[in-house]
């Protein structure tokens, strides 16, 4: 199940070009990996506990001897798990946190934010989203925050720049400056770009 996982998330070159639903999928997948290995570590500790119950009984160096061989085979296989089970969580973030960004993807590609996590590769993308816990409510602040894109990072503008975005920033701005009260700024962002413009620079 584990190459199944890998082969689906590397079958695209950049993680966000991933389908949604595929993502989902991979989510359950893991969570069923994730339950698997919580079961058979659970399985394991029932099973040490069962031979330190035998162990008081043991009537011989030779048959406590034989109990602490497989305590210690059993607990080295429980730190394997765990340590897979640790690389599976993260690897659960990094997939909540795709599914999250895909799920805002129209907000987020009208922001600098877009252009930069698809320049990133899969291993740094990776690596800045695996530490995160993303929702849709935080999404670009913590991303902001997390890849260091400051207020004036975020208000330069480029050719793939959200045009409505860039007008209503500029209403704000007149807003804030006392040239527009909120009433006209209103009227202004439900105006056609032309009729937009010649309110906004009359």
């Amino acid at each position: 199940m584990l190459n199944r996982l890998k082969n689906l998330l590397n079958k695209n070159k950049n993680p966000l070009d991933m389908p949604l639903d595929k993502l989902k999928e991979s989510k359950i997948m893991l969570d069923i990996q994730i339950r698997k290995l919580e079961d058979e570590i659970s399985n394991i500790d029932s099973q040490i506990t069962a031979l330190f119950e035998k162990a008081k009984k043991a009537k011989s160096k030779s048959e406590e001897l034989t109990i602490a061989t497989k305590i210690k085979t059993l607990s080295q296989r429980k730190k394997q798990l765990q340590n897979s089970h640790a690389l599976l969580n993260k690897q659960v973030r990094f997939v909540d946190n795709l599914i999250v960004i895909k799920e805002n993807e129209a907000v987020l590609k009208s922001t600098p934010l877009w252009n930069v996590l698809n320049k990133m590769s899969p291993e740094e993308l990776e690596r800045e989203l695996i530490n995160l816990r993303l929702d849709s409510e935080n999404v670009i602040n913590t991303l902001n925050t997390a890849l260091g894109i400051t207020d004036d990072a975020l208000s330069m503008t480029s050719e793939e720049y959200d045009e409505d975005i860039e007008d209503i920033l500029k209403t704000i701005h007149a807003v804030k400056e006392g040239e527009l009260d909120v009433e006209d700024a209103k009227e202004i962002v439900s105006e056609d770009k032309k009729d937009k413009d010649k309110l906004l620079f009359e």
